[in-house]
């Protein structure tokens, strides 16, 4: 048996002992009144992109800081589901937002207005209209959560290619390798002027380096040894997520869980929209044409 097969083994049997309940005492029951849901088909009422068989599974996460998005990427899973790509779109993109709840669409916003304006369902309607492709499902992910979940992993290994002194995260590193706990981690994600030109494609190297670390650390994981510390994690994530109806179960998420976390890491690529300047704002840009498009119709 490859190392793949083990791996999705390992993943697969994390997910049945979640969506079993092995763990006693109405653990099962604890995790699935956690979760908070959102009916996407009842607050996106506008048409959707069409979701036709046998095409890529897409799912947008969200970070969400406060009360706003910090952190859009879209996870496009291959329809053998054997390799996938992640799509960070930077949140000072302009682009057109439509109608959401009984706010108006606006012909030019920023991206991550969307958020505030109409939570996620707002957030995957943007996507879809600026991307052309079906959102299947979302996950969002509160930033507090995300540190409890770095913590529960025991920290996060990455290597860093320039030292960060942030004055304000407080965030101060060495280049090179370096463990992060669940607050480094948090302020690592988040950090941007401390970094090349203090721009937010910078704190989105950032992100995905930190991305590549977390697969690499998940794979790398023996879940199967540990039912106690797999049902911790997942009381931690499910009480920190918002997710669409559609995963909204314990069965659902774990069964998506799978399937990303079975990736090996090389499997996966991580890639920027390509954007240009803004002319109306040299603090903003905008999708850069037909790089964009381009990059939303490949398979």
């Amino acid at each position: 048996m490859n190392v793949h097969s083990k791996r999705w083994l390992a993943v697969s049997g994390a997910a049945v002992v979640i969506a079993a309940g092995v763990v006693a005492g109405g653990s099962y029951w604890r995790l699935e009144s956690n979760l908070e849901t959102v009916d996407l088909a009842r607050e996106i009422t506008h048409p959707r992109p069409p979701s036709t068989p046998g095409r890529p599974l897409d799912v947008l996460l969200i970070g969400k800081d406060d009360d706003r998005s910090d952190t859009a990427m879209v996870v496009r899973l291959d329809a053998k589901g054997d390799r996938a790509r992640v799509v960070s779109i930077p949140r000072d993109t302009m682009v057109p937002r439509p109608r959401c709840g009984d706010t108006p669409p606006a012909a030019i916003a920023m991206f991550n207005s969307a958020f505030s304006t109409g939570g996620a369902a707002c957030t995957v309607a943007t996507v879809e209209q600026l991307s052309g492709i079906r959102i299947d499902h979302f996950v969002q992910i509160d930033f507090g959560g995300f540190r409890d979940v770095v913590d529960r992993l025991g920290g996060i290994d990455v290597t860093l290619p320039e030292a960060i002194d942030d004055d304000k995260s407080g965030l101060r590193l060495p280049a090179g390798p370096a463990k992060l706990s669940g607050t480094q981690a948090l302020a690592f994600v988040r950090t941007r002027y401390s970094i090349g030109d203090g721009s937010d494609l910078n704190r989105i190297k950032n992100q995905q380096l930190f991305m590549r670390a977390l697969s690499e650390k998940i794979a790398n994981e023996n879940w199967l040894a540990s039912p106690r510390k797999t049902f911790e994690l997942a009381d931690v994530m499910t009480r920190s997520v918002v997710t669409d109806t559609g995963i909204g179960s314990v069965a659902e998420l774990a069964g998506l869980a799978g399937k990303l976390t079975a990736l090996r890491p090389d499997a996966i690529t991580y890639v920027t929209l390509p954007t240009e300047a803004y002319p109306p704002d040299p603090n903003r840009v905008r999708p850069k044409q037909p790089e964009a498009d381009a990059l939303w119709r490949a398979a």
